[in-house]
């Protein structure tokens, strides 16, 4: 029987950083007074598309969370002169700041994140959240989204020194709850994160696929359930599956 219940923040209980180009577009479309020639669909498409391949490798993406504002200053400028349009240098900084604050500004909960936890919660479940990205940024949405009170630990990267998928993260948020891996489940939207690492160490790993996407060929992680929403996370518990 499943005593606790790991859940990821980002893209999992709150739509976050998910579907990025749609925002880099609306950015740009900010931007269109300041472009001259320059059409405004190929700058967001060469900033969606530059960012992409940026955070497509680890390391960036570690340096995207962690030295957040000065990384994505430097991939925007450096995208906008690849592209063809150095005459935005200027303005480089200024839209890298605002994609920042349009992400933050259409953040929200999804709609059944909050009765999932507290579903779990009345049952005597022990609930850790566990996200990567910098200390300062995870708890505002933390606070903001109302879920200080509604977990019994919190892991965050940049607070603890280590973030997924180092095994330290599940490992000690374990430790914090008392209860051992096979009694315990990992909810999230990376397959690596949040279910292959994870299910190294014994837990259930559940992928949050809330936007319904294939399973990639011949990826190594395979979840041991998928779910396009949170709620059906206690179907399975209510199914006797967990």
């Amino acid at each position: 029987m499943i005593k606790a219940v790991l859940f990821d923040l980002d893209d999992t209980l709150i739509f976050a950083y998910a579907n990025p180009a749609p925002a880099w577009h609306a950015v740009a479309e900010e931007f269109a007074g300041h472009m001259g020639d320059a059409p405004v669909a190929g700058v967001g498409k060469a900033l969606a598309d530059s960012t992409a391949v940026f955070l497509s490798d680890d390391e960036n993406r570690r340096r995207w969370r962690l030295e957040a504002a000065a990384t994505r200053r430097a991939v925007v400028l450096d995208a906008l002169v690849a592209a063809g349009y150095p005459h935005l240098e200027d303005h480089a900084a200024a839209i890298a700041d605002r994609y920042a604050q349009y992400r933050e500004e259409n953040m929200r909960l999804y709609p059944d994140a909050l009765d999932v936890i507290d579903t779990f919660r009345a049952r005597g479940l022990k609930l850790g959240l566990v996200t990567n990205g910098a200390t300062e940024v995870q708890n505002a949405k933390i606070d903001r989204f109302g879920l200080r009170h509604r977990f019994d630990h919190f892991q965050v990267e940049e607070e603890a020194g280590f973030g997924k998928p180092d095994g330290r993260a599940y490992v000690e948020s374990l430790a914090a709850l008392n209860v051992p891996p096979e009694e315990a489940v990992m909810v999230g939207d990376d397959l690596v994160w949040d279910v292959l690492a994870p299910q190294r160490l014994g837990m259930t790993g559940i992928w949050c696929n809330h936007f319904g996407l294939e399973l990639p060929e011949n990826t190594p992680a395979i979840p041991k359930f998928t779910v396009v929403h949170l709620k059906q996370v206690v179907e399975l518990f209510n199914n006797g599956c967990l």
